[in-house]
């Protein structure tokens, strides 16, 4: 037996929202007032908390803002039941963004924290919520047991409810009897605490029992009954899913089921609950097909798509605002930890290492979801193929950025974590040597949280849209920056790097993409190159170009190779050689948005001279046009 969907979500609210009932426009006008008012900061944390579980079914970006401004605030006054329950609404807000893992990190968080401060009903509410996540995740045994724990606990309030209208849903083992006795079991708790939103949906799932068991005409009466309760004390929310049921229950009356799909969207529509209108068209589009006309099918079709795209940009503003968080919650943890001794240095660089990886594994897990949406988009696309043109060109971009980030971290990380390897399996190093090491490990630390932060600003500016920012660049310094990063790589080879470029030979352009550019030169140039060997670095500079080249004394390319070596579709001979030519074509890109060119070609007796040109001057790449949105 299923549960229309709306307990998962309603139990933080409740628990957040004692009161009388009321509709969740109301609850939040009404926190909105109380916030305006608070006269402490402990009360202007838990009316921020309370907003963001409000909005959580309506609004996620809302109720991530408001989770991540209390954690912000009570994380800084020391105000543990305050960061508990923002950890509580953020993760709610990533269970229904669907990254469960994620979610279950901080409910475990905010689980041990109610413990602490034996706050019995939170610890049974957030037990129940991680049950609701193992079972989206499929693990059902351990979902069940959850909900086992928390009945067993013998409490008698208002929590109950929700706990045994929950447990009814989830069990496809219970036998009619049973549910029937949860159901009960859940309607004299909710009445005992008059608690109306409870009471209209244990008849929402009451009328789902008897439906199935072939009892049509009492269900549709205690569907009746519990629409006319939610419109009476004005719950939107339940409406919407009643009119939903509506829908379901009239699903061999296509008329009809059309009629209620069409009124809970519109209500959902006027209301602000935008999670829910995505599969509300879809449901819709269903019954407009058993119809079968095309004008209006098509219609539905573009309203779906429009929908989509706006949730695919909500999803865009979702990532920067999560990401945004993740770094403000690095770099305290590693403000906090840079003024401990020598050992303690040794845990901050794991510590950096492991929110490193831990923004790698999130920006893919984004980057998942976002492709499962793009996917259903590309559906629509067969019917509507122009108007996704614009689209897909950003969301292309939008993953260039991604696989900058990726790129561009995963080497000085590989580097620092082999110096902490060897430090570890070498505990006879003297005190001069560990000090050695100790300021390199920092040095690189800095550095890699300096690039970090300017690299992320860029990218959070690239997100909507290439924005060209120009400064004037000293050629040679970017080389030696360049080469900071990949030293250790060239120590291991016993490389020769012989920087040529002048001085003072100048470009303006954007540093970013720039040095992306000769970061992935001299890397590549580095791989190929034999151990011992030499990389040259010139330059040459007239009144309109500079052409910068990089040559190794590699084996070079074959004509093929040479062929393809800008495109995504390069079919190189490794996996290693494979990942450059995704770099390569990502250069490519990124020196014509700069107004230039670049080429690659083999030099005798062996190796390969990669160049790019640029223009020297601001106004020459003004006369390209090149300000352009990707």
């Amino acid at each position: 037996m299923r549960l229309p969907k709306l307990l998962p979500y309603l139990l933080p609210v409740l628990l957040f929202c004692y009161g009388p009932i009321q509709g969740q426009s109301n609850l939040i006008k009404a926190e909105k007032q109380k916030l305006a008012s608070a006269k402490d900061s402990i009360n202007y944390i838990n009316s921020i908390n309370r907003l963001g579980m409000l909005y959580h079914m309506r609004n996620v970006d809302s109720a991530l803002y408001y989770g991540i401004r209390a954690k912000e605030i009570a994380t800084r006054l020391q105000y543990a039941k305050g960061t508990a329950d923002a950890d509580n609404v953020i993760a709610s807000v990533l269970y229904i963004r669907g990254m469960y893992q994620e979610s279950l990190q901080l409910y475990t968080h905010a689980l041990a924290a109610y413990r602490v401060q034996q706050d019995s009903a939170n610890v049974s509410q957030v037990m129940m919520n991680m049950g609701n996540v193992y079972l989206s995740l499929g693990d059902s045994t351990k979902g069940l047991n959850l909900f086992r724990q928390v009945i067993r606990t013998g409490r008698k309030d208002s929590i109950m409810s929700l706990v045994n209208a929950n447990y009814c849903m989830s069990n496809p083992r219970l036998s009619d009897d049973s549910s029937q006795y949860y159901i009960d079991k859940t309607r004299e708790i909710a009445s005992r605490y008059n608690d109306h939103r409870v009471l209209i949906a244990v008849n929402e799932l009451e009328s789902d029992f008897l439906f199935k068991k072939g009892r049509n005409k009492e269900s549709l009466k205690v569907l009746v009954a519990a629409l006319a309760e939610a419109r009476k004390y004005e719950i939107d929310d339940q409406e919407i899913y009643i009119l939903n049921s509506f829908a379901r229950y009239y699903k061999n009356q296509p008329d009809s089921a059309l009629n209620y799909a069409w009124r809970g969207y519109q209500l959902a529509k006027e209301k602000g609950y935008v999670l829910d209108l995505i599969p509300m068209l879809q449901d819709i589009l269903t019954h407009t097909e058993l119809l079968g006309n095309k004008d209006k099918i098509i219609s539905v079709q573009k309203l779906l798509e429009a929908t989509m795209a706006e949730e695919n940009e909500n999803l865009k503003k979702f990532v920067g605002d999560y990401i945004k968080y993740n770094t403000i919650q690095g770099d305290n943890a590693v403000l906090s930890i840079v003024n401990k001794n020598s050992r303690t240095k040794i845990w901050l660089l794991v510590s950096i290492c492991v929110v490193s990886l831990f923004l790698l594994l999130f920006i893919y897990r984004l980057y998942q979801v976002s492709r499962k949406h793009e996917l259903e988009l590309e559906k629509l696309n067969l019917q509507i193929l122009e108007q996704n043109k614009t689209l897909q060109v950003a969301d292309e971009f939008k993953n260039k950025l991604f696989s900058i980030l990726a790129h561009d971290f995963r080497t000085p990380l590989i580097s620092t974590i082999s110096i902490a390897g060897l430090m570890k399996d070498n505990p006879e190093f003297t005190k001069e040597e560990m000090e050695h090491f100790y300021g390199d490990i920092e040095k690189r630390a800095s550095d890699m949280l300096e690039s970090f932060d300017i690299i992320l600003q860029w990218i959070k500016q690239q997100l909507s849209g290439y924005q060209y920012k120009a400064e004037t660049l000293v050629l040679h310094d970017l080389f030696s920056e360049s080469a900071d990063i990949v030293m250790q790589q060239i120590s291991a080879k016993k490389i020769t790097l012989l920087n040529q470029i002048p001085m003072h030979a100048t470009a303006v352009s954007d540093k970013e993409m720039l040095q992306f550019v000769n970061r992935n030169l001299l890397s590549n140039a580095i791989k190929f190159s034999p151990d011992g060997g030499t990389i040259i670095i010139s330059c040459t500079q007239d009144d309109h170009l500079i052409t910068v080249s990089v040559t190794d004394e590699g084996q070079g390319m074959d004509e093929q190779t040479l062929g393809k070596l800008f495109s995504v579709s390069s079919n190189f001979g490794s996996s290693t050689q494979h990942g450059a030519g995704i770099a390569l074509s990502m250069c490519k890109d990124f020196i014509q948005k700069l107004g230039g060119q670049i080429w690659a070609q083999n030099v005798e007796p062996n190796g390969a001279i990669f160049s790019y040109s640029i223009p020297s001057k601001e106004e020459e790449l003004t006369k390209k046009q090149l300000s352009r949105n990707p």
